[in-house]
Order: C-alpha cells, then structure tokens, then sequence
C-alpha cells in the first residue's frame, strides 16, 4: 500500500503524463475553447486519481498497525472512511502541487462590479515574472485583479485571474475598463494595447488609470505615437533602470513613483491610497487590505464593514462545519479542517462505543457546529476577494450546497458500513 507521501508523487507524475496531450494540443491549437475544455478534462482526471490514491494511503495508514486483530473495521471501514474525509482537503493540495488555478469564461462577467482590470500585450507575459507578480498583487491587495487569457495556457499563470474569452474580446474589454474600479495599463506599442488605450482615452479613463513602465525604449516610442494620434502629452520619465508607475492626479498632473525595491511598491500604495481616498471610503467593504480584514475578523460584526448578506446565522454552517470549511475556501481551511477531523478521531476512538460517540458529537457541537454557524458566512466573506454582493450569494449557495452533498454522501456511507458490519457479524 502507498503512503500518504508516496501516493502524492504518484498523482503528480501520472497527472502530468495523461495530460501532457492536452498541454501540447492546446499550446499549437491556441484555441479559448479548447483552454476551457481541457481544464475542465483535467480537473476530472486530477478528481478520480486524488480518491484512488487518498484511499490507497488511508490503507496504509489504518491497514498495518491494526492488522493482526483481524478487524473488519480497521481492515476496511476505517481506511475508506478516512478516504472519504480527506478527499476534498487532499484534492486542494494536490490542485496547488500542480499549479491549478480557478479559472473564467463570460458567464462570469456579469458578477463583476468591484475589481481591477490589466491591460498588457501577450508578449510580455513571460517577461520579468517577479516584477509583474510583484505589481498585480500590490494592488490585488485591494481589488480582485483580472485580465483577458492567452489562447495557448494550459494552466492560468500567477497574478491576475484570466478570462478566457473567445474573437469577441475586444467587446468584453470594453465592457470591464468601463466598469472595472482601477485600470492598470502596462505600457508597450503593440497594436491590440494601443486599441485598448485609445478606448480608455475616448471614455476619459485616465483618472482611475495606473499606468507601468518596464522599458524606457518603448515609453519612448508610446509617447511619440500617443502624440501623433491624440495630441497627448506624458511625463518624461528618467532613464533609470528600474521598472517606473505613474498615475493621474485631480489637478491633471502625475505622480511619478521610481519601483527600486519592494519599499516602492509599499510607497506606491501608499500614496495611491491617500491620492483617491474617495474610492477607498465608498468601496470599503469590498477591500482586501490585511489590516482591515484582520480588525473585522477580530471584531465579528461589531460595528464591522461586512455588508448584512454576509452575517447571519447559516444551517449548513451548523450542520456541516468541516465540509463547509473546505469547500468555501475559508482562510486556513486546511488546518482547521484537520485539527477537526484529527480530534474527532482522538475522541471516538478506533473501537467505537456510545460513550465515544456522544463525546465526539458534544466536541462538534460546541467547537464546531456552534461557532462555524454564528460565523461562518463572515469567515468566508473575510476570506476572500468579492466582486459584488451577488457572486458572494452564488458562490456561497454553490459550495454550500456541495457541502451538504458530501455530508448526506458521508452519513450514507457510515449507515451502510454499519447495516454490513451486522450482517457480516
């Protein structure tokens, strides 16, 4: 039987060879379709290898210590039973030893109000990775930042989320600029991110615009065609060798802020912050800073900026707290989630009884049940990005309802071993 350890290597590797196909059809196809589709295959198969080898661990684990009594119980109902319970958890670990990413189509547009837009050019994608990470988590650290994926990604690479769309893209970059908070705009000369400026320029944009310079030369050169076209006029900038951001100010002047070190970026918020100060104050229940999110989860509602759809009391919070937990991402889920289950365990014992149970279910109720329902819709709001009322609605209904489903599957599942376990005895 393989351990927990050797199963997760033997995942990986069968993942990356069944997929491999997929990889290079997609990356000389550069087909949207065919992203979405592939993605979607992919999780499927990382799905059924995650419960075959949860299992063959979970085996392992019960199966030795315990296999001299002879025990139907630790043979068999132990093992699956653990299987069972660590599936979900164990498909998230797998999913980010993979590089698997959450991923968008156009059905998800029209839940977007509070987020950031990226314009850049394709080729600039595999170019200074770091740097470019560096600047959309700067300002994801506020907003939930999305651009428009590459045809030929297997897998969404780090920063920000991808909407993969298909030839219409250009009407769905219009739709975001216009309603996106922040526009970050990654200056070059190509002639799809000239399209994209023009189109920021013509519905005067600028004025929630971040503009980011990574290469003096085609600043240059931008400047010079911007002029010609539209009579615009930018900062000169020195000719420094680090990466430069600039952004319009109310009187029509830019701040220039030089990106040396991460302190920069550090300033950049900082200032960025204090110069459109009236966004912050109107959009403050959906920022992501850590100071905020922190003094909300430590206050739970007490005169808190958590909007009324997010508190409450939720049943399937109370009814199903480790499932809950899991599938809605709640931050730290994975800890929580095992601290959960590996008390539960402690408690009731290998060889249950009606002691054992009863204790178990006293230690649900009150360090889980009871807290995840006072709090559990505020968890799961404080941790994540939410880009409006309504997709915290659908999201939370749609892992809510999963929630449940593994649950009732869980309370079959026992129902079942137990009915057989009589028989058998």
């Amino acid at each position: 039987m393989s351990t927990l350890p050797a199963s997760t290597i033997w995942v990986l590797i069968v993942f990356l060879i069944l997929t491999l196909p997929l990889r290079l059809l997609i990356y000389y196809a550069k087909s949207y379709r065919l992203v979405i589709l592939s993605r979607q295959i992919a999780d499927w198969v990382l799905f059924a290898l995650t419960i075959f080898a949860t299992l063959a661990a979970a085996s392992s684990v019960f199966y030795q210590p315990l296999a001299e009594d002879d025990n139907i119980f630790a043979k068999y109902i132990a093992p699956a039973s653990a299987a069972f319970i660590l599936s979900v958890p164990y498909f998230y670990i797998l999913s980010y030893l993979v590089g698997r990413r959450t991923f968008y189509t156009k059905k998800h547009l029209p839940n977007l109000e509070y987020f950031t837009v990226y314009l850049r050019s394709f080729n600039d994608e595999r170019k200074e990775k770091k740097l470019k990470q560096r600047m959309t988590k700067a300002l994801s650290d506020w907003f939930p930042v999305y651009a428009i994926g590459k045809p030929d990604e297997f897998m969404p690479p780090v920063g920000a989320k991808r909407i993969y769309v298909d030839d219409d893209w250009q009407e769905i970059v219009q739709d975001m600029i216009k309603r996106s908070r922040i526009i970050l705009q990654r200056i070059n000369t190509s002639d799809n991110y000239l399209w994209e400026f023009e189109q920021c320029y013509k519905r005067l944009l600028f004025d929630k615009s971040v503009f980011w310079v990574d290469k003096m030369d085609e600043y240059k050169s931008f400047c010079q065609i911007i002029k010609h076209r539209f009579g615009l006029e930018f900062p000169q900038l020195e000719n420094r060798k680090c990466h430069v951001v600039f952004y319009q100010l109310p009187d029509l002047t830019f701040r220039i802020i030089y990106l040396t070190d991460k302190n920069d970026y550090k300033r950049f918020k900082l200032l960025f912050r204090h110069d459109h100060a009236t966004l912050f104050a109107e959009n403050k229940a959906y920022l992501y800073g850590r100071k905020e999110k922190l003094n909300q989860l430590i206050k739970f509602g007490t005169d808190s900026i958590i909007p009324r759809e997010a508190q409450g009391w939720s049943w399937i919070a109370f009814w199903c707290p480790e499932y809950y937990l899991i599938f809605q991402q709640i931050k730290h889920r994975l800890l929580l989630f095992f601290v959960f289950t590996s008390l539960e365990g402690v408690i009731a014992g290998v060889n249950f009884s009606a002691k054992s149970i009863i204790s178990m279910l006293l230690f649900r109720l009150v360090f889980a049940m009871i807290p995840m329902g006072a709090n559990g819709k505020k968890m799961v709001w404080l941790s994540r990005h939410w880009e409006s009322i309504s997709y915290f609605q659908k999201e939370e209904s749609l892992y809510s309802r999963a929630a449940v489903a593994m649950s009732i599957a869980y309370v079959v599942f026992w129902v079942v071993a137990i009915i057989t376990l009589q028989f058998i005895r």
